[in-house]
């Protein structure tokens, strides 16, 4: 997967870049799950010790082919890490980069990263947006025997994004 973080006005923007055109100012990472790694962090910085992750992210739109999704970040983990001080994102980083998850990546790109989400998260008045893209072999595994359904995008039915699914 490739997830790029970026902050927009709204859902309405957000679902917009779907299409997977370059999106302007957006911070990259093939690690940093939105459903299950940002949520560590926002425990980390004092969220909910009993929250799973999924609270941390909402899904706003899916691309037809299943090969995109838009997850917009709750409000409450974009404060929390807007909070950050440059002094300390090098501990905080440092913690974070316990996780199992990131025991192959580089500490310096995860540092990379969590100083550019940390820049997306400060005060812009904007939300702050996950692009997941599923690369070419996840695509065929997901479409192999029994196919899968796809929406063209989440909420249609109602003014609530649906939660992400469970990650196993």
């Amino acid at each position: 997967m490739r997830f790029e973080y970026f902050a927009v006005a709204d859902d309405e923007t957000a679902a917009q870049t779907i299409d997977g055109s370059e999106i302007d100012g957006s911070v990259g990472s093939h690690v940093v799950d939105p459903a299950s790694v940002l949520g560590q962090l926002e425990r980390l910085l004092g969220g909910p010790v009993g929250d799973d992750g999924l609270r941390s992210a909402q899904l706003v739109a899916e691309s037809a082919d299943g090969a995109r999704l838009v997850i917009r970040l709750s409000n409450h983990l974009v404060s929390l890490f807007g909070m950050v001080r440059p002094t300390t994102l090098d501990d905080v980083v440092r913690h974070w980069s316990l996780s199992r998850r990131f025991r192959r990546a580089d500490p310096e790109d995860l540092h990379t990263f969590a100083a550019g989400l940390n820049e997306l998260c400060k005060g812009s008045g904007k939300r702050v947006y996950c692009r997941a893209t599923a690369d070419e072999a996840e695509l065929a595994a997901a479409l192999a025997p029994a196919g899968v359904g796809a929406g063209a995008s989440a909420g249609a039915d109602s003014d609530e994004p649906r939660p992400l699914p469970r990650r196993r």
